[in-house]
């Protein structure tokens, strides 16, 4: 596993990149640690490269630092997808989560990531008897013992056994000596929804199979089920353990900005101009002459496309911003390029930078307006952002990181 990497925010320049606040991150665990009953842990949730915004820089960031004076980090936990993800972090003190559930370990070579694993103490999810048998068999030749929770299915449908046979699959567990078993979780399917009655009836399922199991292990098993929305919609879910993400990153579950709980946005996507052409009215620009000029255009030109997750369905529809600006995209995103109209921003020159995905809530290119351009959710945006787009910390290293009001924006935003 990789140490952190360390990158000179001024060896980015002149490159498309995303800015990742420090800060932001960690002031937004503490929205969320006094969001929590005393005693709930909090697991960061890092999967799909901590959601576009380079796990990384996140778990450094979360198991490292500290800004709210206990002197402790705020992640108890990290939990990733996979043995790959986990595999890419630097070794962390504190346990980590695989999530995605363990079936057919013995293709390819699932076995060997399972061995380095288990190796690692690394807690790995099960949801079927063959998947405990698999990994019982693998821990007992590796001669480690294995750490794994229980994904129970309380209505996702989508992994995880079902409530009615989690005690055959407990005892299945407590039978194997090779095996601990070190929690009990499950998912909710409408915990964003503040009004979902059907959260309620998944946490109520959910604690009338596991409170005997988690009275009989006597505070030696972490029961969890809460995600971003359930964290803040419905506190009763808490349990053991909460695992948000994206309010993490500092987007509201919500899906729209809100005063109503201080987060902040912590990625702020960039691109340079790196070209600019004047073009006469009635000349077509890009993929298919889908835009065509109807006065004189300076056209920019950006070295992002949809291969770096910018979304295709930006072709004439999306805006960046420039000076605080907004700034049309013309013609089609293609896989490496992106034009936008420069005519209204005469003193744009080649080289300056422009902001694709800010990080002000309230700006014309939050990642709330561009799920809404292109007809998805927040998340998508984020986890698509292209692995060739550095990510790049801007707070040093040793930044007393110390809670601050939130910063007024002098952007105009026309």
């Amino acid at each position: 596993m990789d140490a952190t990497p360390t990158i000179d925010i001024r060896h980015t320049l002149g490159e498309p990149r995303v800015l990742i606040s420090r800060r932001s991150l960690l002031h937004n665990a503490g929205v969320i640690r006094r969001a929590l009953s005393p005693g709930v842990r909090l697991c960061a949730m890092l999967k799909a490269d901590a959601y576009g915004h380079g796990a990384l820089i996140a778990a450094d960031t979360l198991c490292n630092f500290c800004n709210d004076g206990s002197g402790k980090p705020p992640a108890d936990t990290i939990a990733v997808a996979s043995i790959d993800e986990a595999m890419a972090l630097p070794d962390l003190r504190v346990p980590v989560l695989v999530f995605r559930p363990l079936e057919n370990a013995f293709i390819g070579r699932q076995r060997l990531k399972i061995e380095e694993a288990i190796r690692h103490g690394w807690v790995l999810t099960v949801c079927s008897l063959s998947g405990v048998e698999d990994i019982a068999r693998i821990a007992l030749q590796v001669g480690r013992r294995a750490n794994v929770q229980v994904m129970v299915d309380t209505g996702m449908v989508r992994s995880g056994v079902d409530v009615a046979a989690l005690p055959g699959m407990l005892q299945h567990i407590e039978a194997r000596p090779s095996i601990k078993l070190w929690g009990i979780c499950t998912h909710f399917a409408s915990a964003e929804n503040p009004e979902s009655a059907f959260t309620l009836e998944q946490s109520r399922r959910f604690h009338l199979a596991t409170d005997p199991v988690g009275a009989a292990y006597g505070g030696r098993l972490t029961r969890h089920a809460a995600n971003s929305g359930a964290l803040f919609f419905h506190r009763t879910t808490h349990a053991d353990m909460v695992r948000p993400g994206l309010a993490l990153y500092g987007i509201d579950p919500s899906g729209r900005p809100t005063m109503d709980r201080p987060l902040k946005p912590v990625l702020k996507w960039l691109a340079p101009i790196v070209g600019i052409q004047e073009v006469s009215a009635g000349s077509t620009v890009g993929y298919g002459q889908t835009w065509c000029a109807r006065r004189p255009t300076r056209v920019g030109l950006l070295p992002i496309g949809y291969a770096d997750g910018y979304p295709r369905s930006f072709s004439n529809g999306a805006k960046v911003l420039l000076h605080g600006r907004a700034a049309a995209v013309i013609g089609r995103v293609s896989m490496d390029m992106t034009t936008v109209d420069l005519t209204d921003h005469p003193d744009a020159h080649v080289g300056e930078e422009v902001t694709l995905l800010d990080d002000n809530p309230l700006s014309p290119v939050s990642v709330y307006e561009l799920a809404r351009w292109s007809n998805t959710i927040p998340y998508e945006i984020l986890s698509r952002i292209g692995a060739r787009i550095k990510r790049v910390p801007t707070d040093p290293e040793d930044a007393p990181f110390e809670e601050s009001e939130a910063e007024t924006s002098d952007q105009d935003f026309t």
